[in-house]
């Protein structure tokens, strides 16, 4: 669409404004490549017509302690803390995906993508306790998303 570079640019969407409340917080990592696949699966998969978002690199992977990135992991917490007191949270899910570059980043020395998919599937599987000390009666379900062979991405949860 041509614009006016004289004008400001606006855009009106179709979604009307307000959406329904929203009881439930997705936390997902900032990767581009997973962007459309992460709001297919919230949408279809998962069936929500709406709910609050935390987009970081990695993830949740913030929920994890970790002696090289205090601050990042001090300001996920207090982010998850605020919305779930401030939105009226009742539902976490929390979404990973294969080949994540955060998880790469932090880890020291090299490793293999079948071992960096391990440590993440650990991780996750440690989340809920650690949500469940942050944020007591908040339900917490925890997916992976890697791409299969057909060129689509699967998501699994994690039990």
């Amino acid at each position: 669409m041509p614009h006016d570079a004289h004008e400001p640019f606006t855009y009106e969407t179709a979604t009307p404004w307000p959406q329904p409340n929203a009881d439930t917080l997705v936390v997902q990592c900032s990767d581009h490549r997973f962007q459309a696949q992460f709001d297919d699966f919230v949408w279809n998969g998962l069936g929500l017509q709406s709910c609050d978002r935390l987009v970081v690199p990695g993830g949740p992977a913030f929920l994890m302690a970790t002696a090289a990135l205090p601050k990042f992991e001090w300001a996920g917490r207090r982010w998850l803390k605020f919305l779930v007191k401030h939105h009226d949270i009742r539902r976490l899910i929390l979404l990973a995906h294969d080949d994540c570059g955060w998880y790469r980043d932090i880890t020291v020395g090299p490793i293999k993508i079948p071992l960096l998919r391990e440590r993440q599937l650990g991780d996750l599987r440690k989340m809920p306790q650690i949500v469940h000390e942050l944020v007591p009666n908040v339900e917490c379900r925890l997916f992976f998303a890697k791409p299969n062979d057909a060129g689509r991405v699967q998501f699994v949860e994690i039990k």
